[in-house]
């Protein structure tokens, strides 16, 4: 089925003024998402990206994700050549499987004895191997044939409970356990790669437990003292809000991908068992044959290895905690979503923390002035000092120009009242407790009198 440009043109002259808004509204969603990121790491705020070094347990899935995203691509012929994984005697499920009438070069109607005498020029020592006999004992009509570019040469020859020498028209329940064979192999492959998604998106076995980071500093530190001064409570509140929104993105693409395997599995599936394999009985040449096998096992392995290599990136950008990172941009927006608020006890712990820092620079103030007020030489300069300063303020309050602009701020630019209201409100807010005690040293004081 083809489409006309002319149709294309209607189409989107239709759906445009819809589709075109909403594709800018999430344009520029991902770009404030991705502007948020960049903010918060220049910020070096609670919820900054945490980089830390994969676990073992970590590469271990990640490795084990991209090893069966290779074994799906070279199943389908993409990562090596199928003469080349022949020769390598690699096994049957990583290699393309040989479809014997374009190796021969033969149409569909070619006799029997002629692919195979073909077949076996091309084969060492000019003998068919054992899966070559058992393919020939079973290509004996045009029923069978039509069926191997169906399901492939694997379900004729190694399926173990369908006898006979091929089907023929009259025989529908020979050609239905081939089906039935070859579903039982793919609905396995796909059942693997199923539990495969889950398990390397599981966050336990991918992270680990939240106190993993705590143990591993006190058995790097066995000290206490010094454990703490290297494990903070805050920085532990940071790793573990780091690790709670790891392991929601987790859980995201654990659901995602489960989904998308599902959904692809169920249409793998239906494809296969629907499709009409008479379209080739008709074929006169090579070239108008459909080869339905191969062309769906090179998609099945293209979209399970490339959903298999994009899942291993995205795990590996959140275990390195390279997720939360500025430079991915709108991509990262893409694929993690906005980022999440800090949580309640990562914001009360930088609140402290900033309380913690003013309250030391006070102390250290403190310190500072009882250092200058008990020392002779330094209570003598101080008091030096503030003595030139009153001087040269007392000068230069007698000049007729800072006069008259004294006078001009306070008459025109200056609210006195309001600054003596402030000031007021200032004075009882420090110092309540003098207005509180007044009245009650008042009355002692009158208890006193005679």
């Amino acid at each position: 089925m083809s489409i006309s440009w002319g149709t294309l043109k209607s189409l989107l002259l239709f759906f445009g003024p819809m589709l075109l808004p909403k594709a800018i509204g999430v344009y520029r969603n991902l770009k404030k998402d991705a502007d948020d990121r960049a903010l918060q790491s220049r910020q070096n705020r609670p919820a900054a990206p945490v980089l830390h070094p994969l676990p073992r347990r970590s590469v271990f899935m990640l490795s084990l994700l991209a090893i069966t995203a290779v074994m799906w691509l070279m199943s389908a012929g993409l990562v090596l050549p199928a003469s080349v994984s022949r020769t390598l005697h690699l096994p049957k499920a990583l290699c393309m499987p040989e479809n014997i009438f374009v190796a021969t070069d033969s149409r569909l109607q070619t006799p029997n004895d002629v692919i195979f005498t073909r077949l076996a020029a091309q084969r060492p020592g000019r003998e068919l191997t054992f899966s070559d006999e058992a393919l020939r004992s079973r290509l004996l009509s045009l029923e069978s044939r039509l069926l191997y570019l169906q399901l492939g040469p694997d379900a004729l020859t190694e399926c173990p409970f369908c006898s006979g020498t091929g089907i023929d028209a009259q025989s529908s329940y020979s050609a239905t356990n081939y089906l039935h064979y070859a579903l039982i192999d793919l609905v396995a492959a796909h059942l693997f790669n199923l539990v495969l998604i889950a398990a390397a998106t599981s966050p336990l076995l991918l992270l680990g437990r939240k106190s993993k980071s705590l143990s591993a500093a006190v058995q790097t530190h066995p000290n206490t003292a010094e454990t703490l001064a290297a494990h903070d409570y805050g920085s532990q509140l940071t790793a573990d809000h780091a690790h709670a929104v790891a392991v929601s993105h987790i859980r995201r693409w654990r659901t995602s991908m489960s989904v998308l395997a599902l959904c692809g599995a169920a249409l793998d599936v239906y494809l296969v068992a629907t499709y009409d394999n008479q379209v080739n009985a008709r074929a006169t040449r090579l070239v108008d044959l459909d080869l339905f096998f191969w062309t769906m096992r090179t998609y099945r392995g293209l979209a399970c290895g490339g959903s298999l290599a994009a899942l291993a990136a995205v795990l590996y950008l959140v275990a390195s905690g390279h997720h939360r990172s500025a430079r991915l941009g709108l991509l990262g927006a893409l694929i993690f979503g906005s980022l999440p608020p800090p949580s309640p006890a990562a914001r009360i712990t930088a609140v402290v923390n900033g309380l913690n820092g003013v309250k030391g620079k006070l102390n250290a103030g403190a310190i500072v002035k009882n250092t200058a007020l008990r020392d002779t030489d330094l209570r003598a300069h101080t008091q030096s000092y503030w003595a030139h300063e009153v001087m040269l303020v007392a000068e230069a309050m007698k000049d007729h120009e800072v006069v008259e602009g004294v006078n001009n701020a306070l008459e025109n630019r200056i609210d006195m009242q309001r600054i003596a209201r402030d000031a007021e409100q200032y004075a009882q807010t420090v110092v309540p407790t003098l207005l509180a005690t007044q009245p009650i040293l008042s009355q002692q004081q009158q208890r006193q009198q005679p």
